[in-house]
């Protein structure tokens, strides 16, 4: 009843689940970041539905996670339901899809597919420049991930 009549509060507690993945992370407690991250989600998931953008976002984190313990397929199949998510609820042309993507593209790096890679950094580096422009840092670090990767593949 109260999820249902206070959602926010819910949104909250996904919102500090998350953080805490993060520190943890960041620590190097994976296991305990990965169980942090589930229960955002499943929180986000009850509260708001599957199509929220901050249901992606936590699944695209939790990718992160799989990306640090080396499991680079389960991060990109995660990656790629977070970009789904993502751009349901927030359409291509957002930067978090962008950012997204290029969390993605390193991943993809990482599992030895550089063209796959190369794909996602262009999709994002178009995204921040339409969104946000050239001169912005996220738009820069894009182009410079895509130059590393195109002079790789």
């Amino acid at each position: 009843i109260t999820r249902r009549n206070h959602p926010e509060r819910h949104s909250i507690e996904g919102r500090f689940l998350e953080m805490i993945g993060t520190v943890y992370h960041r620590q190097g407690k994976l296991e305990e970041a990965l169980a942090m991250h589930r229960k955002a989600i499943r929180i986000y998931r009850k509260t708001f539905g599957s199509a929220n953008p901050d249901v992606g976002r936590a699944i695209g984190d939790m990718s992160e996670v799989f990306m640090a313990q080396g499991k680079f397929e389960e991060a990109i199949v995660n990656f790629e339901e977070s970009l789904v998510i993502l751009r349901e609820s927030l359409g291509d042309m957002h930067d978090i899809v962008a950012s997204t993507l290029c969390r993605l593209a390193v991943c993809k790096e990482r599992a030895g597919d550089a063209a796959g890679a190369v794909v996602c950094a262009r999709e994002a580096r178009m995204i921040f420049t339409r969104m946000i422009g050239i001169s912005d840092a996220q738009t820069q670090a894009a182009t410079a991930l895509l130059a590393r990767l195109e002079g790789s593949v």
